[in-house]
């Protein structure tokens, strides 16, 4: 089932063609093999060694050895910020924070200009007039930045799955009580809803990644799931609600399944409240950024490296305005 502008509407899709997403993760600075670089890395070092992995898990076999188990982890974690919904985060508060971020640019400029310091008064009308006429942010978009954001927040996604107190839990039903999502996983909240969450997770956060109609995986900090039950209707209930609202086009389910009740799709994907701006004149120097966690594999960081420099070709001016922040 997918959504056309808003209304649901089912037909047939044959597996091999569900959820296939052309150059979702090229970067579209480079050519050759350096475009295809961060493919070729999660193809090489995920999606590769994941795969009999996530076989066995919907085998029923578990626990997993702790070599197999932190595979699943990297897997999860992979998974999770290379969803739409997730990396669609970045870019939905860069576009709303792009007419304060192009207003502070504009204050310095205008000290810079004027060579001296701008009173309170002068700075908020530079300021806000520089909000109401900032020009589109599309127009300066940085276009590897989603592929940034998605790289860096893998080593703090893959950190709060693998914390102490946390633990993977395999739930299976004999009969097909899930559909799947183009998604793969959605983030519940520890209120019980599925709205977009940021790249900076909560440890509260639950991570519900259905591998089949019958298996679900499930990280989470808390105790009550019980294994030995099964995936009950109930908890399938929860993943179902979470495919729903994290699917950006389509939701899957087997012809013998009937549709879960009480399962609309969203009429459009997950969105970022747009924030109210206020702005009064800094007391003290703004602090330092926070630092961004180190990338541990070396391939990785060159891969990063790469979407940082500038293509020879490429002489459009670009403000960063998503993972730098």
């Amino acid at each position: 089932m997918y959504s056309d502008g808003g209304v649901a509407v089912e037909h047939r899709t044959p597996v091999r063609r569900a959820a296939v997403a052309r150059h979702f993760n090229s970067d579209p600075l480079a050519e050759g093999e350096r475009r295809v670089a961060l493919e070729t890395y999660l193809d090489r070092h995920v999606d590769g060694p994941c795969a009999p992995v996530l076989r066995a898990l919907r085998e029923g076999q578990w626990p997993l050895d702790e070599a197999r188990y932190a595979v699943a982890l990297d897997a999860l974690a992979w998974q999770v910020v290379r969803t739409q919904a997730f990396r669609s985060f970045d870019e939905q508060v860069g576009r709303h924070l792009f007419p304060a971020l192009w207003a502070q640019e504009a204050v310095g400029y205008c000290e810079e200009r004027l060579g001296r310091p701008l009173s309170e008064a002068e700075r908020l009308e530079v300021f806000w007039t520089a909000v109401r006429t900032a020009p589109d942010p599309s127009l300066i978009a940085d276009p590897r930045s989603a592929l940034r954001a998605m790289v860096r927040a893998f080593e703090r996604t893959r950190d709060l799955l693998a914390a102490p107190g946390r633990r993977l839990v395999l739930l299976r039903s004999v009969e097909p009580l899930l559909v799947l999502s183009d998604s793969g996983v959605a983030l519940r909240r520890k209120d019980g809803t599925f709205d977009l969450t940021p790249p900076l997770l909560p440890e509260t956060i639950e991570v519900f990644a259905p591998l089949s109609p019958t298996c679900l995986l499930i990280s989470t900090p808390r105790a009550h799931y019980r294994p030995y039950q099964g995936l009950t209707r109930k908890i399938a209930a929860k993943a179902n609600a979470g495919a729903a609202a994290w699917c950006q086009d389509a939701v899957y389910r087997l012809p013998s399944m009937p549709w879960p009740t009480h399962l609309p799709l969203a009429e459009t994907p997950l969105e970022v409240r747009r924030p109210r701006l206020s702005a009064v004149p800094a007391q003290q120097p703004p602090r330092p950024a926070p630092a961004h966690p180190e990338i541990r594999h070396g391939e990785l960081r060159a891969i990063l490296e790469q979407l940082h420099r500038r293509d020879q070709s490429d002489h459009s001016p670009v403000l960063r305005t998503g993972d730098e922040r």
